[in-house]
C-alpha cells in the first residue's frame, strides 16, 4: 500500500462569488479537498478531507470581439472538516497544495477563461481603442467602432431577401 498512488479530488461546494470593485475583480470559491490512497485492485482509502478557501483576482480584457479573463491565485487557506485541532497540522501541506494549484489547476482554468465570451457584432464592424473599466458591481466596456465595410454594404447583405430592391 505504501507504493500506491494518491488521489486528490477538488469539488466546488457552492457557486463562486464574484465581486467587482473599482480596485479590481475578485472571485472567491470554497471547495472540498479529499486525499485518498488508491491501491491497485483494491478500494481506495480516504486519508483526509479538508475545506479549501481560495481568492482569485480576475483581469478582464477585450481582445478582438471577445471579453477575456486572466485569473491569478491570491488567497489560499485549507482547514480540517473533522477537527479544529487538525487545522494547524495542515500548514505544511498548504504550501504544497498552493504550488500544485498554481502549476496545474490555474493554467487549465486560464486556458478556458482566456477563450473569452464573444460579443456579437455584425460582419465588417470591429472594436478599436478598447477600454475595460471596473466599477462598483459592474464592468464598463468602452470602444470605438471601426467599419471595415460601408454601412450600406453591411445593411444590404444582412437584409432579408424579400425586402431587397431590384
Amino acid at each position: 500500500m505504501i507504493d500506491s498512488p494518491l488521489k486528490l479530488q477538488l469539488q466546488v461546494m457552492a457557486p463562486p462569488c464574484c465581486t467587482i470593485r473599482p480596485s479590481g475583480t475578485t472571485i472567491s470559491v470554497t471547495t472540498s479537498v479529499t486525499i485518498a490512497l488508491v491501491p491497485p485492485g483494491q478500494p481506495e482509502v480516504q486519508l483526509s478531507s479538508m475545506t479549501m478557501d481560495a481568492g482569485l483576482s480576475a483581469k478582464m480584457a477585450l481582445w478582438g470581439k471577445a471579453l477575456r479573463t486572466q485569473l491569478d491565485l491570491r488567497r489560499f487557506r485549507i482547514y480540517s472538516n473533522q477537527s479544529a485541532l487538525e487545522s494547524p497540522a495542515l500548514t505544511p501541506l498548504q504550501a504544497s497544495l498552493k504550488t500544485m494549484l498554481q502549476i496545474g489547476v490555474m493554467p487549465m482554468l486560464n486556458d478556458r477563461t482566456w477563450q473569452g465570451v464573444q460579443i456579437s457584432l455584425p460582419e465588417g464592424i470591429n472594436f478599436v481603442r478598447k477600454v475595460v473599466t471596473n466599477n462598483r458591481g459592474l464592468l464598463t466596456i468602452r470602444a470605438d467602432l471601426h467599419f471595415a465595410k460601408g454601412l450600406q454594404e453591411v445593411f444590404e447583405k444582412n437584409r432579408p431577401a424579400d425586402t431587397r430592391r431590384p
